[in-house]
């Protein structure tokens, strides 16, 4: 008979226990939220340069998502020239031109992904001819 009132007194701890730090942790949620707002942060020149190259690497991306566009190259190109990242991107257009292969049939519903493949065929040879 005790097993039960002690588990509902367990229960009910937890219970209240889970409802006072979920309320402190929205609190110092809010907090951050406000001062977020207004906060000026200052970047070493290691953060602004892994900015930029997360920058570039979502213009990559959005460049593999958009091959018929006339930019796309450029955006490649950009990145993958750069000696540091060079083997970085290569690698990255061989493994996507591969899966992309991989699931290319030929029908004509997989245009876009023929556009693609052709794509990072030439984005390849581009960067290796650099």
């Amino acid at each position: 008979m005790k097993a039960p009132k002690i588990s509902r007194n367990l229960l009910s701890g937890i219970t209240a226990l889970s409802f006072i730090l979920s309320t402190a942790v929205n609190a110092d949620q809010k907090a951050i939220d406000e001062d977020s707002k207004t906060a000026t942060i200052n970047l070493s020149e290691q953060d602004l340069e892994a900015l930029k190259l997360g920058k570039q690497i979502l213009a990559i991306q959005q460049a593999l998502n958009n091959p018929t566009d006339p930019n796309s190259i450029h955006k490649v190109t950009a990145l993958g020239w750069d000696q540091r990242y060079y083997v970085m991107v290569r690698g990255w257009l061989v493994q996507r031109l591969q899966a992309d292969q991989s699931a290319y049939t030929g029908s004509q519903a997989q245009t876009h992904l023929g556009e693609r493949i052709e794509f990072l065929k030439l984005a390849i040879r581009t960067i290796d001819l650099e």
